[in-house]
């Protein structure tokens, strides 16, 4: 269970950071070699943990500024001893996305090593 908690720690960093727009954290939860992936409107997107801190900073005024709701669903979560998947639904930038997650622990932090993602509208 310890694994489970830690990982859904990273999870809420992970939903905190995009709500408050703070890419200081997002650097941090992300391995240096992650990737951000998925589909919005029809068009694929690739980002680097680079490019999705870049992206959160600049959602100006932060969806807490802006006084929204900041609300998520954890689907699913699989947490082993060294990985880790979670599947995270949560509104942001007014869209609905699906979240799938996946964990790495190093040096005894977990780490979000890779995010791809669905629009759902």
């Amino acid at each position: 269970m310890k694994n489970k908690e830690e990982v859904l720690k990273v999870v809420e960093d992970y939903i905190n950071s995009a709500y408050e727009s703070d890419g200081t954290t997002t650097r941090k939860i992300f391995d240096d070699d992650a990737r951000v992936t998925g589909h919005i409107n029809g068009k694929l997107i690739r980002q680097t943990k680079e490019d999705w801190a870049k992206f959160v900073e600049k959602n100006i005024p932060s969806p807490k500024e802006q006084g929204k709701v900041k609300s998520y669903d954890i689907l699913m979560v699989d947490a082993g001893e060294e990985t880790a998947v979670v599947k995270v639904k949560s509104e942001y930038i007014n869209i609905i996305f699906l979240d799938t997650l996946s964990f790495l622990k190093i040096d005894d932090e977990w780490q979000i090593y890779n995010k791809v993602f669905e629009a759902m509208g």
